[in-house]
């Protein structure tokens, strides 16, 4: 059975635009400034990340060093409070083929597995356990780099890197061929656009499936489409049309020489393209990405470059950390709910295109929470997720449900930052005593 995505509001779940980083991008990151990216951002957290990652560890393996020495501060920086692990790739095109997916409401919002649709006293929501990838993201951010996490990022990266490029290549252009040369990368993303435009339908169904490794639903796959009077496959199976545009793009740029210094891990950079739809900003240092991402990127998205972004984390990081003790013990959950006033910054331009609200938000008063009603609506919140009486609902969106609920596990102290408050800390303590 597919995993069917679902989508979290990043309007409603989080405090910031939804955010991909790579490897490069969060290497950059010292822990404070993490944090700050952590606290303003919801983190789609990519399979590749770990990907990536693996490389090192296998590094770490050969040299004979520990992989905490070499990946440990990493996943120290990596985002346990608003970071949200996204399915596979292959997962989405599965659930999307099998008509379970639906790319048009993604709305830049990660897509995760395990969300069960529930209803009690009237009340219908979505109630999150931990997915694989969840579980695994949980344990890397804890440091416990277990055998199953290697294992499952090798799979990941052996599915890309055994690609022969050359030959996929030659396929590309046996197969649609000939084509012109392009001559810029925004000459490629044309061409291919113009490939997917122009080509009969049912064979770049079938081309396509072919190309992207999934050969086997073919058949059925354009036996429905068929059936469905052969719509225009751009508004019929989307994610399957983007993901074979950046593929047929890559084909495209590569005999021109448009990248330099191709190497097999070019796979992995390209495959991060797949989850630009979860997102609303992507970050990296990387060349591949600076040359590729924007031109995937719908106008509701944007590219920021990992040196930039750094600097801007760094301003946030300071700007907090000289706020007066005391408030700082409040933790950042009371003081750092919103960014400065600082137009300057890009998070806050960043905030003013995503969450066009948070200026009116910030501006009104918070009124001092009782303790008394938040062990009040933490019961209600637990009765609601784990509640012997709930019912299986029939839910059409998450957008429909009246709550979500979700179970994590952070770091209340990072870096220099206290996150929760002293009497935050201490009831969440004993609340954990207690289970």
């Amino acid at each position: 059975m597919p995993r069917r995505c679902r989508f979290i509001d990043n309007l409603v779940m989080s405090m910031g635009p939804s955010l991909i980083f790579d490897k490069s991008a969060l290497e950059s990151l010292n822990i404070d400034e993490a944090v700050m990216m952590d606290n303003f951002y919801m983190s789609t957290i990519t399979p590749l990340f770990f990907v990536e990652c693996l490389a090192d560890l296998e590094k770490a393996i050969k040299s004979k060093s520990t992989p905490e020495q070499l990946v440990g501060s990493l996943a120290d920086r990596s985002p346990d409070l608003q970071g949200y692990p996204n399915v596979h790739h292959m997962d989405v095109l599965t659930s999307e083929l099998q008509g379970y997916f639906k790319m048009n409401e993604t709305d830049g919002r990660v897509a995760m597995a395990g969300g069960r649709a529930v209803q009690l006293d009237g009340k219908t929501g979505f109630v999150y356990k931990e997915s694989d990838e969840a579980m695994a993201f949980r344990r890397w951010s804890r440091r416990e780099f277990l055998e199953v996490e290697r294992q499952i990022a090798r799979r990941w990266r052996r599915s890309l890197t055994g690609i022969d490029i050359e030959k996929m290549v030659t396929h590309v252009s046996e197969q649609v061929g000939p084509w012109r040369m392009p001559k810029s990368f925004a000459d490629a993303k044309q061409l291919a656009d113009a490939m997917i435009d122009n080509l009969n339908p049912e064979f770049l169904l079938r081309f396509g499936l072919d190309l992207l490794a999934m050969p086997e639903p073919t058949a059925i796959v354009v036996h429905e489409w068929i059936q469905n009077r052969r719509p225009n496959l751009r508004q019929y199976l989307p994610y399957f049309v983007f993901m074979l545009t950046i593929n047929l793009f890559f084909c495209l740029a590569l005999p021109a020489k448009l990248f330099s210094n191709v190497k097999q891990s070019h796979m992995i950079d390209l495959a991060y393209l797949y989850y630009l739809p979860f997102c609303s900003v992507f970050v990296s240092q990387d060349n591949f990405h600076k040359q590729t991402v924007p031109l995937f990127l719908g106008p509701m998205q944007d590219f920021v470059n990992g040196v930039d972004f750094k600097e801007d984390m760094r301003k946030l990081a300071n700007y907090f950390l000289s706020l007066p003790e005391e408030v700082r013990q409040r933790g950042t959950f009371a003081y750092a709910s919103f960014p400065p006033l600082d137009d300057s910054l890009i998070t806050v331009r960043l905030w003013d295109k995503y969450l066009p609200k948070w200026r009116d938000l910030a501006s009104t008063p918070r009124t001092k929470s009782d303790p008394a009603e938040n062990e009040k609506l933490l019961a209600e919140i637990k009765r609601m997720s784990e509640s012997p009486d709930l019912q299986p609902a029939d839910i059409p969106s998450i957008d429909a449900a009246n709550y979500v609920s979700l179970q994590r596990a952070i770091n209340p102290r990072k870096g220099r930052f206290q996150r929760m408050s002293d009497d935050q800390i201490r009831r969440s303590i004993e609340h954990q005593n207690k289970k």
